[in-house]
């Protein structure tokens, strides 16, 4: 097509034209800019951090809030995927999320009844919360997340919850304890509230232990998820072993995120996991541990340590409780004890009384007649008997009477170890016929206020009962220590013989008054009951440790007294 010529006017016209549509762009373009400025510094100005998300998953414009958020600056998150500020984890979750938005585009809370996570350039994760709001921008469906840090209020919220569950806990361990049910269905009562505590045990699992000191180590009294195998392996724990032994034993609460620390007892089934080993200590002594299983790499949380060593202090009262109940209804049946056998010995001691003379005639007549009757008479061999059989009865009244004396003790300053050598040169030639070998080991000790007569009596009867005890020959041992229990001072006649034994019943009775395992020998079960009286007057005490077919130790307890007090 020709051009058509154009004047210079023409041109000159045209050229002025587009220099006004020119400068008209311009002025578009910085009110333009300047619109989009003021538009940014809003968003900018937002409280909350600011992301617009297409519907391909592509970041459009962050606000600076984001920026100091997320770690990242503006350019390094505009063209990217959204996938850059969520946990890996969340990736195919997330994308539902938006997907199911641009369906029905409309200003609502994301993930309603969900927890949230977003994660920084420093690879730190942190919960959120995120509104979402439709917009459009050049014709194209966008979608606004405003995204809030929750992590202060999370914590916030826990801890008030924590608070709540650890004081309900406690109140509720406290009434437990008040409760009149055995000791064991206690402590599994508040086992269970304990690991009931949200975010604390994992698979509510965890146990109690109670001290045992006669053995030195954990019993297991109550247990929660543990398995057979973990029962077979845990339920007796040495102090000083493993991380409930050694937490026991040193008094302190351990704390492990890992299975593999500190744990030396091992069973089959075992997880990864942590502990809180908290010993249950009163006055200083253990008295037992409590063990909460944890998720491994749980963190250590000072609130928990508190409330863990608060619930301690309820279980120490409670089984210090049972303890003292234990002792007092030990005490009443001691007292009740000795009230039976002051009875016992105040019967026995008058009709020992009332029978002796009676018995003292009878012995004497039939001693004359022993005399004068022929030897080898039927009249003799009544006379024989009547004399032999009154002998036993007299010697019976003899123990009896010593028995149920009253009369003060004479005491004097005496070396124990001379007392037990003339009590073992008294009966040696009975040892001897017995094939019985003694063993001394005397250690120095200090001299005792005692009345010698009577504590000879005392070891004369532990002694006649070793001997008896080894019919067949043995091995006696008698030692002589010094030993403190309780913080008070003794010296210590130990008795040892290599005999028949006896079983926990039969060595939980030996001591009382006319109980005998020898009635078909012609025992009347009163020389270990005397013992037992004359060293309680001396303000001592006597035990025994037997095994039927291992012999027999008594233990003789004399507290050092070099003075009258």
């Amino acid at each position: 097509m020709k051009r058509t010529e154009l004047t210079k006017d023409q041109l000159i016209e045209e050229l002025n034209e587009m220099s006004r549509k020119m400068a008209e762009v311009e002025r578009c373009r910085k009110d333009f800019l300047a619109v989009q400025d003021k538009y940014h510094g809003l968003l900018d100005a937002s409280p909350d951090p600011m992301i617009f998300v297409t519907r391909d998953y592509e970041i459009v414009f962050a606000n600076a809030q984001a920026e100091e958020l997320f770690g990242y600056k503006q350019e390094e998150m505009v063209c990217q995927s959204l996938n850059k500020l969520i946990p890996p984890r969340y990736h195919r979750m997330h994308s539902i999320f938006v997907e199911g938005f641009f369906s029905d585009p409309r200003r609502r809370p994301m993930g309603v009844g969900l927890k949230l996570y977003a994660i920084k350039k420093s690879g730190e994760e942190f919960r959120v919360d995120i509104s979402l709001s439709p917009i459009r921008l050049n014709g194209e469906l966008v979608t606004v997340a405003a995204v809030r840090d929750i992590t202060d209020r999370i914590k916030e919220q826990e801890m008030i919850e924590k608070n709540y569950y650890f004081q309900k806990v406690l109140d509720s361990i406290l009434k437990i304890s008040l409760e009149t049910a055995p000791l064991n269905h206690k402590l599994s009562s508040a086992l269970e509230l304990i690991l009931s505590v949200p975010h604390l045990a994992l698979k509510m699992k965890g146990a109690v232990y109670l001290v045992s000191r006669e053995a030195g180590e954990l019993i297991l009294a109550a247990d929660s998820g543990f398995s057979e195998a973990q029962i077979a392996s845990c339920s007796r724990v040495p102090l000083g072993k493993c991380l409930c032994g050694k937490a026991a034993q040193k008094c302190e609460l351990l704390f492990t995120d890992c299975p593999g620390e500190g744990h030396e007892i091992q069973f089959e089934d075992g997880f990864p996991h942590g502990h809180y080993c908290v010993p249950i200590v009163s006055g200083g002594r253990p008295l037992g541990l409590i063990n909460v299983y944890l998720r491994e790499g749980h963190k250590r949380d000072a609130d928990e340590d508190n409330f863990l060593i608060s619930v301690s202090d309820a279980f120490a009262g409670m089984i210090a409780r049972e303890e003292t109940e234990r002792e007092k209804e030990r005490l009443q049946a001691d007292l009740a004890q000795a009230e039976k056998l002051a009875a016992v010995g105040r019967i026995t001691a008058n009709v020992a009384h009332s029978i002796r003379n009676p018995l003292t005639s009878v012995g004497g007549f039939a001693r004359r007649l022993q005399k004068k009757l022929e030897t080898g008479s039927a009249g003799r061999e009544y006379a024989d008997f009547i004399v032999e059989e009154v002998a036993a009865l007299e010697k019976i009244l003899s123990s009896v009477l010593s028995y149920s004396r009253t009369s003060p003790a004479h005491l004097e300053e005496q070396d124990m170890r001379d007392v037990a050598d003339f009590v073992i040169t008294m009966y040696g030639d009975a040892m001897k016929e017995h094939s019985i070998t003694v063993t001394r080991s005397y250690k120095e000790v200090p001299k005792l206020l005692i009345d010698r007569q009577r504590v000879q009596e005392a070891l004369e009867n532990v002694l006649i009962n070793a001997i008896d005890s080894m019919s067949q020959g043995g091995k006696l041992t008698v030692e002589v220590t010094g030993m403190t229990v309780k913080k008070r001072p003794y010296v210590v006649v130990k008795i040892k013989d290599t005999g028949q034994g006896m079983d926990k019943k039969t060595a939980g009775r030996i001591f009382e008054p006319f109980f005998s395992t020898k009635t078909e020998r012609g025992g009347y079960g009163l020389g270990l009951s005397i013992s037992r009286k004359i060293i309680e007057e001396h303000d001592g005490f006597i035990s025994v440790e037997s095994k039927p077919g291992e012999g027999s130790v008594f233990y003789l307890y004399f507290p050092e007294r070099h003075r009258l007090e």
